[in-house]
């Protein structure tokens, strides 16, 4: 899959606060609370903007002492649960066709 092909966008339902470092979300109509420590709370706030995985990658790789092959492999992984959870959604990036 290529990661520029996608966009990742937080759920508009989510209503969150970072707390000490850690993110706190809930869906109201999901009525589950989530809290991301570390590295998973930073990528939500990333997320403030509709990302692709290439560009949270960047931001993690120059804000953390972490191998971007590691960092691609675990944000990857994060925002696939993330998804799942609902709390973001993975949207395809249209690109205009070049004439």
């Amino acid at each position: 899959m290529d990661d520029d092909a996608f966009k990742i966008k937080r759920n508009d339902q989510a209503v969150w606060r970072v707390i000490d470092g850690e993110a706190v979300l809930l869906i109201p109509e999901e009525a589950e609370l989530y809290a991301l420590k570390g590295c998973g709370s930073r990528v939500w706030e990333i997320l403030e903007e509709e990302s692709s995985i290439s560009e949270i990658v960047q931001r993690i790789c120059d804000e953390y002492e972490v191998a971007p092959q590691r960092a691609r492999e675990d944000i990857t992984g994060f925002v696939h649960r993330l998804a799942a959870v609902k709390l973001v959604e993975i949207v395809p990036v249209y690109k205009e066709a070049v004439r």
